[in-house]
């Protein structure tokens, strides 16, 4: 048939009749092959999925961070150049980037814009929610890059500038705060509109919430938790601004209250395939950590290692290159003498050969726990920058690091595993170096916050550079770090950042940029010195 004459046909049959409306006609004729729509939450989704990858697990959290933080050890010893940044590292800047994570939820934004009115007053919390989403990315990118587009940035598409200016970090900080506290304020205001949820489309809280007023209140507490989370990286620049914003979002009933209110992603076992990327096997157990975790009968040791195969004990291995090489044997054999990470923690479908096949579980990747919630708390009371009562929030923090952890353990499918028994956790919390003492209330906060970040050790290298806990003396004491014969080896504090060629397009912005940080004199010797500082880790 012509479909020429097809489609002249129909126009004329609509005429005659006087019934087929316009839009009628263009449904009719549209290419089924063709996405003419997109759902914001599609794009919502798209980003969340797109926030973590097996890159960044390979070359940041593996052979970086779990190092450099002492949680594990590489399967051959830690080597002499085990603390440098190599080129792969921060994956995180290339996502929100290059892997589109901003350009998605900044679709978010545009395409509810281009909706009729009615249509945008019935997805107001999804914009919102988007939003908390989207600073918290870009705090996220910035915490170890310093200077990053963001105001200018992802808006090429919609008739932006394709060379956007850096924002500066302080200014960005700044930014970012006030853009998650806007979206709070909207998400606990009712609206005359019906909302509609992003639910399922919503993996971070994959069993959905409930309805889209649930959502938005869910989505307020995680924004009040960003917002004390970002604070906190101010306590050394700016320590008026920072007690400014913790008691402004104090103030705000709508806080974190338990394990449930964790933000973090969750996915099918496939997510982290642990025969790619994700495979955690052979990295083995760090002895100070074992070390710790044994003397106080900690129950989460049972979820962050595997027994050594040899002895079916739990067994740390030696962190610093000269212990490495005095202890050359054992690790012709590390995954019999030392304990390893436990698998399915990090990748749900691992097969542990034991004749039950690829596991079933449940992936997590934490971005903000309650536990963390509640360890910013004890800390703030501690500081006395509040009234919080620092024991009782401590308190609530380990608690809440040992339930999440089990509940992970079990959800991941981990062989084996037999869920924490009724008084495990007040008895832990007896022991003498976990029972809270005023005396060392900061050290054991940030010790334990510490551990809680073992599925999270950017944050650890965080809270380290900014508290200086764990070290060497501390409640869990860290392995001096030398090689060579007793040389010291300095631990990473920010990215090495890729330089644009002269012919890119914002090779000059970079170039400015650059030349802002060099000015504060904490950030080093060019952008690949590692041994700088961001401007928020001040001396």
């Amino acid at each position: 048939m012509n479909k020429r004459k097809y489609i002249v046909s129909i126009s004329i049959a609509c005429l005659a009749l006087g019934a087929c409306k316009k839009s009628a006609f263009v449904e009719t004729n549209l290419n089924p092959t063709t996405l003419y729509t997109v759902d914001p939450a599609d794009q919502f989704l798209a980003a969340a999925a797109g926030c973590q990858d097996d890159f960044e697990y390979y070359y940041d959290v593996y052979r970086a961070e779990n190092l450099w933080m002492q949680y594990a050890t590489s399967p051959a010893g830690n080597t002499p150049g085990f603390a440098r940044v190599t080129g792969n590292f921060n994956e995180r800047y290339s996502k929100i980037f290059y892997g589109r994570v901003g350009t998605y939820l900044s679709d978010v934004a545009h395409l509810i814009a281009q909706m009729k009115p009615g249509d945008q007053a019935k997805r107001v919390y999804q914009l919102n929610i988007a939003a908390i989403f989207k600073a918290y990315y870009a705090f996220y990118v910035s915490d170890i890059n310093g200077d990053i587009p963001y105001t200018q940035a992802f808006e090429a598409r919609y008739g932006g500038t394709l060379t956007p200016v850096y924002d500066r970090q302080a200014a960005l900080f700044d930014t970012l705060d006030a853009q998650i506290k806007a979206a709070v304020k909207v998400l606990e205001t009712p609206q005359t509109a019906t909302q509609i949820a992003i639910n399922a489309k919503d993996p971070f809280f994959p069993s959905g919430i409930g309805d889209a007023t649930q959502e938005a209140t869910q989505w307020a507490k995680i924004g009040n938790a960003v917002r004390l989370k970002m604070a906190m990286r101010l306590m050394k620049r700016d320590p008026a601004k920072m007690k400014s914003i913790v008691t402004d979002v104090l103030a705000d009933a709508t806080q974190m209250a338990s394990t449930d209110d964790s933000w973090a992603l969750y996915a099918g076992p496939g997510y982290a395939n642990g025969t790619g990327n994700w495979n955690p096997v052979g990295f083995c157990a760090a002895k100070p950590v074992v070390d710790f975790m044994t003397t106080t009968g900690d129950p989460r040791l049972k979820m962050f290692y595997r027994p050594a195969l040899k002895t079916s004990t739990f067994v740390g291995a030696p962190t610093s290159p000269d212990d490495v090489a005095a202890n050359a044997n054992n690790f012709l054999h590390s995954d019999s003498v030392y304990s390893q990470l436990q698998h399915r923690l990090f990748a749900p479908n691992y097969d542990e050969g034991d004749g039950n096949g690829a596991g079933t579980g449940v992936a997590f990747f934490p971005l903000l726990t309650y536990a963390e919630y509640c360890f910013i708390r004890a800390e703030l009371g501690n500081r006395a920058i509040t009234g919080d009562d620092a024991a009782t929030w401590y308190n609530k923090g380990v608690t809440a690091s040992i339930t999440y952890y089990d509940q992970r353990a079990v959800a991941a499918g981990i062989a084996g595993y037999n869920k924490i028994a009724a008084g495990d956790i007040a008895t832990y919390l007896a022991q003498p170096k976990v029972a809270y003492n005023p005396a060392t209330g900061l050290d054991q906060i940030v010790c334990q916050a510490y551990l809680d970040f073992f599925r999270q050790p950017s944050e650890a290298w965080a809270w380290w550079k900014r508290t200086g806990y764990p070290n060497t003396t501390s409640t869990i004491a860290w392995s001096p770090l030398t090689a060579n014969g007793g040389t010291p080896i300095a631990l990473p504090r920010r990215a090495a950042i890729s330089v644009l060629l002269p012919t890119d397009r914002n090779y000059d912005n970079q170039q400015a940029a650059f030349k802002n940080m060099t000015s504060d004199g904490n950030w080093g010797n060019g952008p690949n010195d590692f041994s700088g500082r961001v401007w928020w880790d001040a001396p």
